[in-house]
């Protein structure tokens, strides 16, 4: 394929048309050579930037501008500073040469010269001012191609960020959930152990006190297992198609009976709130201790904003679609960044010793993430703070929560089989319930546990842990036991529960979870309601 000819652009400033005329004639069998004239040096500034010349030659000697004054016009424009600009004139004078150049012209040539002199030096200055564009242009392609390739850099290097630090928070929720379940197996053996003293030694005075002050320090471990659940995303849920606005209304009315004597609050809420499908009192749990921590980050006083809005939400962290969105906000001290990154972390926190426990973040964090939600947070040093949640919409209505009967006689005489691989928590449980009345049967996995249904029809109702060792899981024991007797009521427990661990069973109401630590009047009400449901 040939070559493509480079043409050149000639631009003639001369109020002579006689000099129009001479240039075009010597450049007219020029293919490579383009020409333009104009004879009024007034209009010749702006016609210029239009036409995008190679060369301008300009007649010194003009009646309303003279030609120094078009060099001055076309220097001071910065995209014309660097065109080249050949003097013309009918005298050979030093002086007007250097007067020019000073100014910034190219060259000067004395009219006319030779046809091949005229051409040659259109040419050699053309292409010159050619390769310094082009050198121009690869320069600025070269710049932009570094910062476009720094802020690639950039983008990677914050997408490298976010992902190790969603990788140290799941790793931190494993061990969590794994410590939790850990934790409160070891606070049932306490719990259970201290439940059967208080019936054993029920007209000792004094040990009972004692055991009132232990079973406290129990429900505190049991509080604080929750919390570090949360965050790890495993504690156990009742969602519910919830009216945001009814909960934010609830939540404001606790909110102004507490800390809005002392702190003004603001808030915004959308009156066409969608529903979301959530567990309304831990979102409630939520958005108080949110309030309490904008609170103490006003010591100086402040003002407290709450909203709430329907919005589409497209982010990198959720699905896109519909989310209701609730923040917020206090006019606090704020925080650095750093301290930004990491407030989601269990136990860290910025407020003095035994003013906080670190954990009121990261258990938001946990529950918003297992209602499948977004949270992040947006602050800045002596600006204030807001904490941003979105949740998905629900597409169905709300509707009023049925209302549980409480048995008013939780005894019975019923044959219960107590399924645990802990020794210790299995024992405890069978005597609470033997204390009860019933009839127990005690397995310690799941393999052994089938055998029991099988071999003792008279069972009544499955206790089972729902993390055990062996080769067949809890979950398939019951899945095996309840093909036998699909009618057997079963009541879970677990410290350390995944969300979807149950799922195949949520809509029967013969199978119940019970969270670990419980108490001897937990387990008694929810057996039997079970049983009584039969």
């Amino acid at each position: 394929m040939p070559e493509e000819k480079e043409q050149y652009k000639v631009f003639l400033i001369d109020d002579e048309t006689l000099g129009a005329e001479i240039v075009q004639l010597m450049l007219a069998s020029e293919e490579d050579i383009e020409f333009k004239a104009d004879h009024d040096a007034r209009t010749a500034f702006e016609k210029a930037q239009i036409y995008d010349p190679t060369i301008v030659l300009v007649d010194l000697r003009m009646p309303l501008i003279d030609g120094f004054d078009v060099i001055r016009q076309f220097r001071s424009c910065p995209a014309l500073q660097h065109l080249p600009i050949v003097m013309l004139s009918s005298e050979d004078d030093p002086a007007l040469k250097a007067k020019g150049f000073a100014l910034g012209a190219n060259d000067y040539l004395v009219k006319w010269p030779d046809k091949r002199e005229l051409i040659a030096r259109i040419r050699y200055h053309s292409r010159a001012y050619r390769a310094f564009r082009e050198r121009d242009n690869a320069f600025s392609a070269l710049e932009q191609s570094q910062a476009d390739l720094l802020a690639r850099t950039q983008e990677l290097e914050l997408s490298r960020s976010a992902l190790l630090q969603a990788q140290k928070m799941e790793a931190l929720g494993n061990l969590t959930g794994g410590i939790s379940h850990d934790f409160n197996n070891v606070l049932q053996i306490i719990n259970g152990s201290l439940s059967l003293l208080k019936l054993q030694l029920k007209n000792d005075e004094q040990a009972q006190k004692r055991i009132e002050v232990a079973l406290g320090g129990v429900s505190r471990g049991a509080k604080l297992s929750s919390q570090l659940l949360s965050f790890a995303r495993r504690q156990p849920l009742q969602p519910k198609v919830t009216s945001i606005g009814k909960l934010c209304d609830d939540v404001m009315q606790l909110l102004r009976h507490g800390i809005g004597l002392t702190t003004p609050i603001e808030v915004d809420i959308a009156a066409d709130l969608w529903n979301v499908l959530v567990d309304p009192a831990k979102l409630e749990n939520v958005l108080f201790n949110l309030a309490i921590n904008a609170r103490d980050a006003m010591p100086s006083g402040g003002i407290i904003r709450i909203a709430a809005s329907n919005m589409h939400l497209v982010h990198a962290d959720i699905i896109d679609g519909d989310y209701v969105h609730i923040s917020v906000q206090d006019s606090g001290c704020g925080m650095t960044d750093a301290v930004a990154q990491r407030v989601f972390e269990p136990f860290f926190t910025t407020k003095p010793d035994g003013q906080g426990s670190g954990l009121g973040l990261s258990m938001a964090y946990g529950f918003v993430k297992q209602s499948k939600g977004h949270i992040e947070i947006e602050s800045a040093l002596d600006v204030g703070t807001t904490v941003h949640i979105y949740l998905p919409r629900a597409q169905t209505a709300s509707a009023p929560a049925p209302k549980e009967e409480i048995p008013q006689d939780v005894n019975g005489a019923e044959s219960i089989l107590v399924v645990d691989d802990e020794e210790d928590v299995r024992q405890a449980t069978g005597e609470l319930l033997r204390s009860l009345g019933y009839r127990v049967v005690e397995s310690h996995n799941g393999e052994d546990a089938l055998e029991a249904v099988k071999n003792n029809p008279d069972i009544d109702l499955i206790f089972t842990d729902v993390v055990m060792p062996g080769k067949m899981r809890s979950v398939d024991f019951v899945a095996a036991a309840q093909a036998l007797r699909p009618d057997l009521p079963v009541l879970f427990t677990s410290g350390y529960v995944r969300p979807d661990i149950l799922s195949e069973w949520k809509n029967q109401s013969h199978i119940r979870l019970l969270s670990k630590p419980y108490d001897v009047q937990d387990l008694a009400t929810k057996i039997r309601k079970l049983l009584d449901n039969r």
